[in-house]
């Protein structure tokens, strides 16, 4: 009972922390990035990955992993930032955003369309990492 009341607040926080994912990837693509916007576009992945857990959205979760795993990797210095991967990391923010809404309204698994296009971000998100990783 509790994690159905605690949804709205799930769905709004991830809103929340999407608009400043997308801010500071707006900055990488304007300078170099800090460690401190890699790391705050980070969190907000990883905090939208675990709180998806929290209410069983392994498609959220999965997805997200991923997107985690290649922050990671800008972190720490293996893949560098470049207009490709901004691109890339904002239509994956644009992604996991469809899945919140649909999560809002109800839908709690992705449809033939959704899963497609993240079949597809994480083929490209694949490209940047190692590949044990890319394989799990």
């Amino acid at each position: 009972m509790f994690l159905d009341q605690a949804l709205p607040t799930f769905i709004a926080e991830s809103r929340e922390l999407l608009d400043a994912m997308e801010s500071a990837l707006l900055q990488f693509a304007l300078a170099a990035p800090q460690e401190d916007t890699v790391n705050a576009v980070f969190r907000a992945a990883h905090t939208i990955k675990g709180s998806a857990g929290l209410f069983g959205l392994d498609h959220i979760v999965a997805f997200t992993h991923v997107v985690e795993s290649v922050l990671d990797r800008v972190r720490d210095g293996t893949v560098t930032v470049a207009e490709p991967l901004v691109a890339l990391l904002l239509s994956c923010a644009d992604h996991m955003r469809a899945l919140i809404d649909t999560t809002a309204a109800g839908q709690y698994e992705p449809d033939t369309a959704s899963a497609a296009t993240g079949a597809a971000l994480l083929d490209r998100l694949q490209r940047h990492l190692p590949g044990a990783l890319a394989a799990a």
